[in-house]
């Protein structure tokens, strides 16, 4: 057995009274679930021999000397060697014993650091007497520290330890090393099956022993607690699709640690999986009656806001920072319950307050958020500056950290967004040059933020030969794959495009929901309504609790005529989700569109208008809605805040010629319907376009 004992010790520790604690906590348990007649000291019935005289003076003698060996193990004065020296002359009175071939295996396995002989001498414990628990136990601690510390350990060495626990967990079912070391090799293996399994056995055990404890503790450089298993079960559960399992497990996990902010952000993130918002709020109202954590009342206030009750919210929050005033996230979230709920200007005073008094990685977050509120507010000038004094912070900086640089890229968007939509082209060039010199030529965010731009700018030839450059320094890369097929269906290519993103499902037995999603959009584009429904639903299979997946199956219905499946697919997003605006923006839709329920359509879109404000998809939902309630005026003013949004919508500058021809404006609606003309690509859509333009006059 490869290993470096140095190493070993390092982590195991050096501490001599641990420990020979250690040793004599271990003897007494291995001891503690046996019958009698195979405890420490006692022959095994299954192969003891013809007893002889001198055989019985021998046995006896032996035992004398093991309860000597037990006391001399409690004196700190005692030296190992004559440790070594007293087992060894137990064995050779009574070769049949098992376990002072254990102790002594331990012994030079904890002190004198000769792994061969405590294999040995475990090995030996264990041929002598399968059942002998400290001998197994041993065998298993010395396998499974041997996979532990290997860089590289072999397929064979982690089985072999796995059936080491497996022989500690048959002689002592309440071992929680046992199977806390099993979950870790299955984990190893990468069967989770068994992993699970081994946790829920786990988990079954009100606490390991101290000694298991320290033991777990040296070798996994962590805690064998009930918290973490019940943790590790939450993740296990949440991977397999068994929300609600997790959902339990991450509250048993904080209810036994709830000081642990680990195991209290493990839960907020689990319930945000419940079935509905209000079963979310009612499990959070549960558990604060029973703790008040900082960290769940937060989370309360953060489920508020998705389940839309911004006032309740508003006033959770603010009370809370009371006693935080400079709390960042809390700020942050306050600002969002606001921006909400119609108030933007407070929220911009609001963070505007806030920024001096936080701390560095705070303010970052906050200067961005008061952009966003400006531009929201429609004072670009203002969301300009805050973007800019961040952007400057992190390029000035000598190296960017990765979270540093996840910021960056996103404050580059913005930035060039932002001067885009204001139609300055020269400055957002510049804040791409910039870019390119903090992130380096061969950047791939910088060719990825290259792409986007020319997509936004309509340029998908020039875009498509920007992603084949950037493939070719990163091959193989996802991101870059995917683009490539958006791409391609931009080009109308939709049979290379699906061809593309079939091949990047092959090995995935389990498939990918991003890329079936992109695959059902692409579907829909090139007028596969069946084959996209199929897909979609494929990958609510997968991830039943995605409410985007949904969203977009009920999109689909909607296109096929299946009004009825439609809406009691989006009420059922919004169930789940009450403050995804685009669920509220669909289903506002929807009842205009086909049903002509415009009173009832008019303040779902609203809603999703106040929270996405710069959506140009809501903003020409709202303006359509107002069109058919007689509101031209008001109507034409949103379209014309979608048309700048959302730049080459077809949808869009139709319904703005709508409007406008209705205003008596006939030839700015013509010059709108044949921009919508040049981005069609339905056969219906350009059929009334071309229509409508040669029939006004």
């Amino acid at each position: 057995m490869q290993l470096n004992w140095k190493t070993i010790i390092k982590k195991i520790g050096q501490n001599i009274g641990l420990i020979v604690l250690f040793l004599i906590t271990t003897a007494q348990a291995g001891n503690a679930n046996l019958p009698q007649d195979q405890k420490a000291g006692a022959q095994p019935q299954t192969s003891a021999p013809p007893q002889t005289p001198a055989a019985k003076e021998n046995r006896k003698r032996a035992y004398l000397r093991y309860i000597e060996a037990q006391r001399m193990k409690s004196l700190r004065t005692t030296k190992v060697d004559e440790l070594v020296t007293i087992y060894k002359e137990i064995i050779q009175l009574d070769p049949t014993a098992a376990d002072p071939h254990a102790e002594l295996g331990e012994l030079y396995f904890f002190t004198v650091r000769d792994l061969e002989k405590a294999e040995q001498e475990g090995l030996e414990a264990v041929r002598l007497d399968p059942n002998c628990l400290s001998g197994q136990k041993l065998v298993a601690r010395l396998y499974t520290v041997s996979v532990r510390f290997d860089k590289q350990p072999k397929p064979a060495q982690i089985e072999r330890a796995i059936k080491a626990y497996e022989e500690v967990a048959r002689l002592d079912p309440g071992s929680a090393e046992a199977w806390a070391f099993q979950a870790d090799l299955w984990q190893m293996k990468g069967d989770q099956a068994r992993q699970l399994k081994a946790l829920e056995k786990l988990s079954a055990i009100a606490s390991p022993s101290p000694m298991e404890a320290f033991f777990y503790r040296q070798v996994m450089n962590t805690e064998l607690s009930p918290d973490q298993t019940y943790f590790q079960l939450s993740q296990l559960y949440l991977s397999q699709g068994k929300t609600s399992l997790a959902i339990e497990s991450a509250r048993k996990a904080f209810e036994i640690d709830p000081e642990s902010t680990v195991n209290a952000r493990n839960l907020m993130n689990m319930l945000r999986l419940s079935s509905s918002g209000e079963e979310e709020l009612n499990a959070y109202t549960r558990l604060l009656k029973k703790t008040n954590s900082p960290l769940l009342q937060i989370g309360y206030g953060a489920a508020l806001v998705r389940v839309g009750r911004y006032p309740e919210a508003i006033t959770k929050l603010r009370d809370y920072l009371k006693s935080d005033p400079n709390n960042a996230g809390v700020i942050e979230l306050l600002a969002s319950a606001l921006r909400r709920s119609g108030k933007r200007a407070e929220a911009a005073e609001l963070l505007k307050q806030a920024i001096p008094n936080v701390e560095l990685s705070g303010r970052q977050k906050l200067s961005l958020e008061l952009g966003e509120t400006y531009e929201e507010l429609g004072r670009p000038t203002d969301a300009i500056a805050y973007y800019e004094g961040v952007f400057n912070d992190l390029a000035n900086k000598p190296k960017l950290e990765q979270p540093g640089t996840e910021t960056f890229i996103g404050l580059v968007a913005r930035l060039t967004r932002t001067y885009n939509r204001q139609g300055d082209k020269k400055k957002s060039q510049s804040v791409m040059e910039r870019a390119r010199q903090v992130l380096g030529e061969a950047s791939l965010a910088v060719d990825s933020l290259t792409i986007d731009n020319l997509r936004e700018e309509g340029k998908p030839r020039e875009a498509l030969e920007a992603v084949k450059a950037a493939q070719i320094r990163n091959p193989n890369n996802r991101a870059l794959n995917l683009t490539e097929a958006l791409i391609l269906s931009d080009l109308h290519n939709y049979s290379e495009s699906l061809e593309l993103l079939r091949g990047m499902l092959k090995g995935n037995a389990v498939g990918d929901t991003g890329v079936l999603t992109i695959i059902s959009s692409i579907q829909t584009q090139g007028g596969q309504l069946k084959e996209a429904e199929t897909t979609i639903t494929k990958a609510l299979e997968i991830d039943p609790n995605d409410t985007d997946l949904l969203i977009q199956l009920g999109s689909i219905q909607d296109k096929t005529g299946q009004k009825s499946e439609a809406e009691k697919t989006f009420r059922t997003a919004l169930q789940r989700e009450p403050d995804n605006a685009t669920a509220l923006n669909n289903l506002g839709y929807f009842l205009a569109e086909r049903n002509a329920r415009y009173q009832e359509a008019l303040p779902l879109i609203e809603k999703a208008v106040s929270i996405e404000p710069l959506n140009g998809s809501f903003l020409d939902s709202l303006g359509w809605v107002q069109y058919k309630l007689g509101r031209l005026q008001e109507a034409r003013g949103q379209l014309e805040k979608a048309a700048s949004y959302t730049r080459r919508n077809a949808t869009v500058y139709e319904h703005l010629g709508d409007v406008l021809r209705d205003l008596g404006r006939l030839q700015e609606a013509k010059r709108n319907w044949e921009s919508a003309l040049e981005y069609s690509v339905e056969a219906g859509v350009i059929a009334r376009l071309k229509n409508k333009l040669k029939t006004t006059q």
